[in-house]
């Protein structure tokens, strides 16, 4: 019979994140109890799930995952894991399971952290201001987390390294394809600084929706999120949405009220979604007494 670390890797590997039917199944009854009930010929009956997905979790082997999670170099954790983030508890669909790729010990510093995230075509002013941010929260002992994209991501990542913080980057698809590939150097520098995390296996393809998916990840493993700049809708403004729904306090750096860049944390600070941030001074106070761990 298979084992339950198995089963939750079978799980992991055959349905979509974020999907709170699955999520909240593994969490009730765990991943072994979950997998041959959704595979009993009663539950194909049942036809609460789609005879799509339950083949796929009948059919497939565990030791092609088991090789495809290896030869990528990565560890899959789980919340049997003692270091296993319980940030990401809170969100109404914690993940399965997910694949961490770096230095482990990060996890453990993930009860000081912060996001910092914003538009993939900053200004060089919101570049600035990223790169400021990280280097503090760094020099202050957080961990910074981002996505990885080009613009205030890439600038967030770099500000940390150039500490020699902590960098989380958590990414929208598997490792065998890092988003953007221009960035892989700065990947392999996280990875030697830090943590590269993903909630799909690691031959998954990058795909829009995963995006949005992903961005919950990034509000859930931080004490607080930081949005740099953004359009008036775009994915940062979810991931502060999304932030703000697991009771992190969120912060938006005020721009010019001409620029299309500045849109969206204005809308964050009106719609008090988000406080305005001009120092990172006022970040620090609110968060230095906060715990996830």
């Amino acid at each position: 019979m298979l084992s339950e670390a198995n089963c939750r890797l079978i799980l992991f590997a055959c349905i979509e994140p974020a999907d709170s039917y699955f999520s909240n199944m593994v969490f009730n009854y765990g991943a072994q109890a979950t997998y041959f009930q959704l595979i009993s010929d009663k539950y194909k009956q049942s036809k609460k799930v789609s005879l799509k997905v339950i083949n796929k979790l009948a059919n497939t082997q565990i030791g092609p995952l088991q090789k495809e999670v290896e030869d990528s170099c990565s560890t899959l954790i789980t919340p049997e894991d003692s270091d296993w983030p319980t940030g990401v508890n809170d969100l109404e669909s914690p993940p399965i399971a997910l694949l961490i790729k770096g230095k482990r010990e990060t996890l453990r510093d993930l009860s000081q952290s912060i996001s910092i995230v914003g538009s993939r075509r900053p200004t060089s002013y919101g570049n600035q201001i990223a790169t400021f941010l990280a280097r503090q929260a760094a020099d202050s002992g957080l961990v910074v987390v981002s996505g990885g994209a080009v613009g205030i991501d890439t600038a967030a990542h770099i500000g940390s390294i150039a500490m020699r913080g902590s960098t989380v980057c958590v990414q929208a698809g598997g490792f065998n394809n890092l988003y953007p590939a221009e960035n892989n150097k700065l990947f392999a520098e996280i990875s030697r600084y830090g943590l590269l995390v993903s909630e799909v296996m690691p031959t998954t393809q990058s795909k829009p929706f995963r995006f949005l998916i992903r961005n919950r990840l990034i509000a859930a493993l931080s004490k607080a999120t930081v949005v740099v700049e953004a359009e008036y809708v775009s994915g940062s403004i979810r991931t502060a949405r999304d932030a703000a729904e697991i009771f992190r306090p969120v912060f938006a750096i005020p721009g010019e009220v001409t620029s299309p860049l500045s849109q969206g944390c204005h809308r964050l600070i009106a719609e008090r979604v988000a406080d305005i941030a001009t120092s990172f001074a006022e970040i620090l106070e609110v968060i230095t007494p906060l715990q996830l761990r």
